[in-house]
């Protein structure tokens, strides 16, 4: 299913030096499932279960012609995966499919590189690593524009799983309400103006709200209600006190997510 590994180092169809034999944890990220017991009664109950870390295990394939080169490239591996000090950094890759993804990753367990006799020119790496985050991302952002002169518009969000979005509010613009029909769910604001020329972005995920100065205008918030982009495609409705210049939209930017490939 993976076709190459491009970042941090290229491994797989597109390297001579680093085949990817093996790759685990490309399915669902682990899941915590919340359970007690029925006294008096047979099974459990289990109300709610989240996604939560996942775990990826590798195996690569090193070669080369020379033993002295063999050698850089393992080197040049064990670099590359030297995550406890270069800190979280993009596992980027594409499936057979088409599909350019990427999740951000930290070494998990150590790398184990064994030597074995007789093999100076060939040998296996098993590298472990754990993302944060359960979904994979698409490498390239989707940004779609809806004008408060529209009203609304369609956002489609490819991938199939939930993905939270950045929304940027440009002014002029006094009092906006950003609302997901799809989810019912809404975002509004009492007592904000957003003149011409400026913006506020609203962070979903983080529920923070921020203009192009980085100062908050989360106390102008009324309704909190946090949205997503569920899989398909999504209506967004937007209103407000529009003033008579400027950009007067909003522009919705994400990234379409994937539970695994």
């Amino acid at each position: 299913m993976i076709a190459n590994i491009t970042a941090p180092l290229t491994i797989g169809q597109s390297s001579n030096y680093y085949t990817l034999k093996e790759a685990e944890g490309f399915g669902s990220a682990g899941v915590e499932v919340l359970k007690w017991d029925r006294p008096g009664f047979h099974g459990v109950k289990t109300p709610r279960a989240f996604w939560r870390e996942r775990i990826m295990r590798l195996i690569i394939g090193v070669r080369s012609s020379t033993s002295a080169d063999y050698e850089t490239r393992r080197r040049a591996l064990e670099a590359a995966f030297d995550l406890p000090r270069d800190g979280l950094t993009w596992l980027k890759f594409a499936t057979q499919g088409g599909l350019a993804l990427q999740s951000q990753v930290q070494l998990n367990a150590e790398i184990q590189a064994p030597l074995r006799g007789g093999e100076v020119t060939i040998g296996d790496f098993r590298i472990e690593l754990i993302a944060q985050d359960p979904l994979f991302y698409a490498q390239s952002q989707t940004a779609t524009d809806i004008t408060f002169a529209t009203g609304s518009g369609t956002v489609a969000n490819g991938g199939n799983a939930p993905v939270y979005p950045v929304v940027r509010v440009h002014g002029a613009v006094t009092d906006p309400v950003i609302t997901s029909t799809t989810l019912s769910k809404t975002v509004s604001f009492t007592g904000l103006t957003i003149p011409a020329g400026e913006y506020v972005d609203i962070d979903m995920l983080n529920e923070t709200v921020i203009n192009q100065a980085s100062v908050s205008k989360y106390e102008y918030v009324n309704s909190d209600d946090f949205w997503w982009l569920a899989e398909g495609n999504n209506t967004i409705t937007i209103s407000g006190t529009v003033g008579g210049s400027g950009d007067r939209k909003i522009t919705v930017t994400f990234r379409a997510g994937y539970i695994g490939i």
